[in-house]
């Protein structure tokens, strides 16, 4: 299978892929990136995904010379040279390659854009399982909300997570609130059937599967409602899940070692999930 992508408007092979040493995301973070999905032809939520990037590059002032089209057009050819038909799509526009120096001012820097897909395996229609997470301190810098590839605390929370035998690290903030896990928005289901997730309020993320889920749940006359709640609401609620481009929808049956609804998969995080993929698909 070819191992195509594309590196600042060459087409390489991955080992033939390459970026200055030079450049700032590598130095400094000083980058952003979306993954999306694509399977069959259909891309999940890709207009929504290339506008976070686009409102990412204005948020720390990268001017970026390709248009949303040009990017499209980038992504398919990649696609189809790589004849991936389930997949995910890596796409990173730092700043550029410039001398190393924290400032930036005064540089006449290009950016940089990365692009890489990655086969995944076809998993939707499997049997659905449950996850454990654990929680953590939110120790992360204070914008959140902009998806930068500064994730140094995202990266220790997870492998955190997964040395304790969890698939997910929770944040919780310094009031004792849950902000988000380490790469995906949380949500709980109390025994009024409301679901619940944080508000945008700048210390999560605007999570593109998110909003799609609370779109398309609201649609359907389920109650949602964006408010922050206690780790404590995590432990008593009836049903919790995450939401992320390449988890979907899925169900977390354990937190801190206290099971939730029994350590059993809940029928609402199963019914949503379903209801995200036959939307996706209908809105096509």
């Amino acid at each position: 299978m070819p191992n195509i992508s594309y590196v600042d408007g060459v087409y390489h092979n991955y080992q033939n892929a390459k970026v200055n040493i030079n450049d700032r995301g590598y130095h400094f973070g000083d980058s952003v990136y979306e993954v999306i999905l694509f399977n069959e032809g259909i891309f999940y939520d890709f207009e929504e995904h290339i506008n976070r990037l686009f409102d990412s590059l204005n948020s720390i002032n990268i001017k970026f010379h390709l248009s949303k089209i040009s990017l499209k057009i980038i992504i398919n050819n990649l696609i189809k040279m790589n004849r991936i038909s389930f997949g995910s799509i890596y796409i990173q526009v730092s700043r550029g390659i410039a001398e190393r120096n924290h400032s930036y001012e005064g540089m006449n820097i290009k950016p940089l854009l990365s692009i890489i897909v990655t086969k995944k395996l076809n998993n939707m229609n499997s049997d659905l399982k449950g996850v454990k997470a654990i929680t953590l301190d939110d120790n992360r810098w204070s914008r959140p909300d902009i998806k930068t590839t500064q994730l140094l605390p995202n990266v220790l929370a997870k492998t955190e997570a997964n040395k304790k035998g969890a698939f997910e690290g929770i944040f919780i903030d310094s009031d004792g609130y849950v902000t988000e896990g380490s790469s995906s928005n949380i949500w709980i289901i109390n025994y009024n059937h409301e679901i619940i997730t944080r508000a945008i309020d700048g210390q999560i993320l605007s999570g593109i599967t998110r909003k799609t889920i609370s779109q398309f749940a609201k649609s359907n006359k389920l109650i949602v409602k964006e408010e922050k709640f206690k780790k404590e609401e995590l432990y008593k609620s009836k049903e919790v899940f995450l939401t992320s481009a390449s988890s979907f929808v899925t169900p977390i049956i354990e937190v801190d070692d206290i099971e939730i609804n029994d350590g059993k998969i809940g029928q609402m995080s199963i019914d949503l999930r379903n209801l995200y993929f036959s939307e996706l698909h209908n809105n096509q």
